[in-house]
């Protein structure tokens, strides 16, 4: 295990010494924290759908070539995450073969990274605040106090909103000593994910984008890939047994200490515009202002 070394963030930090927010930052963690683990606890019984979309960006910045693909995820009886294919577009790719499903396209990541039990593995800095859309959030910077090959460490940054101390954004990597994480397959590794509000007290990731050049035709492809979350169900009314079609989600190969990963796996894509980061604020299931992506 080694120090971790300095590090580019994936957005510019204030030049600055940011004011001192009202509340202590370091309580402002310890009460993100605990969010994130009330968070992760009750992911775990929840379905969704997840629709996925991998680009290929032409000379003119416009898409060329994509392929997307939707599945639902559900908790079964024996408590094991479960996915079904949903539907797969025809492929324009003109570059990147996709034959196989999506699995092996991102690396599996958690969702909620900075869990009260994690807390200890990183050092978190306060950087100011920032407004989001419709949320006031105060900003911290995150890197992992050490590296080893064994175990990846999220590195980035994130939103918090000042009202609900909860996260609502996150922009980062997992890294380990020997490089960051990525699938086999492509070099994603940074993403900028969104959250929304589900129900009352829950914050969901939403969407999520990264965008990454690869070598194609003795030339440079830039490539995107854009998840989306939607119609987040709990376990309660989900079918009581996996239906035709259903496989079980395994574990990833790469290790988060002290996390599950299979549960809640980013490990498939779509394309949006940008969500705004809202509270649910309103009954309109059409307001996309109050609940953008119903």
């Amino acid at each position: 295990m080694r120090p971790a070394s300095p590090a580019t963030l994936p957005v510019p930090m204030p030049v600055n010494k940011p004011e001192p927010p009202p509340v202590p930052p370091e309580e402002i963690i310890r009460r993100f924290a605990a969010k994130e683990d009330e968070m992760f606890r009750a992911s775990q019984g929840y379905g969704f759908q997840k629709s996925v979309r991998l680009e290929e960006i032409g000379p003119d910045n416009k898409i060329s070539g994509q392929v997307e693909i939707v599945t639902q995820q559900f908790v079964g009886p024996d408590g094991r995450r479960y996915e079904k294919p949903v539907r797969r577009s025809a492929s324009t790719l003109q570059h990147l073969q996709v034959e196989r499903g999506d699995s092996d396209l991102i690396a599996s990541t958690p969702l909620f990274p900075l869990t009260t039990s994690q807390l200890p593995k990183y050092e978190i800095t306060f950087q100011g605040k920032q407004p989001l859309d419709e949320l006031s959030t105060y900003i911290f910077a995150v890197k992992p106090r050490a590296l080893d090959r064994a175990h990846a460490y999220f590195s980035g940054v994130v939103w918090v909103d000042e009202q609900d101390m909860v996260i609502v954004k996150t922009m980062g990597k997992w890294v380990t000593e020997t490089g960051d994480v990525t699938s086999p397959m492509l070099p994603f590794a940074v993403f900028e994910t969104y959250r929304q509000q589900v129900g009352k007290n829950l914050w969901f990731p939403s969407y999520s984008r990264s965008d990454e050049t690869m070598p194609a035709d003795k030339t440079t492809l830039p490539i995107r890939v854009i998840i989306r979350w939607t119609d987040y169900t709990p376990a309660g009314t989900q079918p009581v047994s996996p239906p035709g079609g259903a496989t079980q989600i395994h574990p990833s190969p790469v290790r988060f200490p002290g996390y599950r990963v299979a549960a809640t796996a980013l490990s498939r894509f779509a394309e949006s515009p940008p969500p705004f980061a809202t509270r649910n604020s309103c009954s309109n299931r059409s307001c996309l202002r109050c609940s953008p992506h119903r």
